[in-house]
């Protein structure tokens, strides 16, 4: 497990989120890792912009704001 990992999953249980709401957060990250291959520290805020129309435009998935 990466420290980039680590950090998340101590930072979602400090905030108390649900295991349901972790494991859904970090499938998030690593859907977005994967699409542009690069590990998520270095996405920037433009691509994760990207990677929500993507999700929207071609896979059907509405917005997550």
């Amino acid at each position: 497990m990466t420290e980039l990992r680590k950090k998340m999953i101590k930072q979602m249980q400090l905030r108390n989120f649900s295991p349901n709401t972790q494991r859904a957060y970090l499938s998030a990250v690593s859907g977005l890792a994967k699409h542009y291959g690069k590990s998520p520290d270095q996405i920037s805020k433009q691509m994760i912009e990207d990677y929500i129309l993507y999700l929207k435009n071609n896979k059907g998935l509405a917005p997550l704001f």
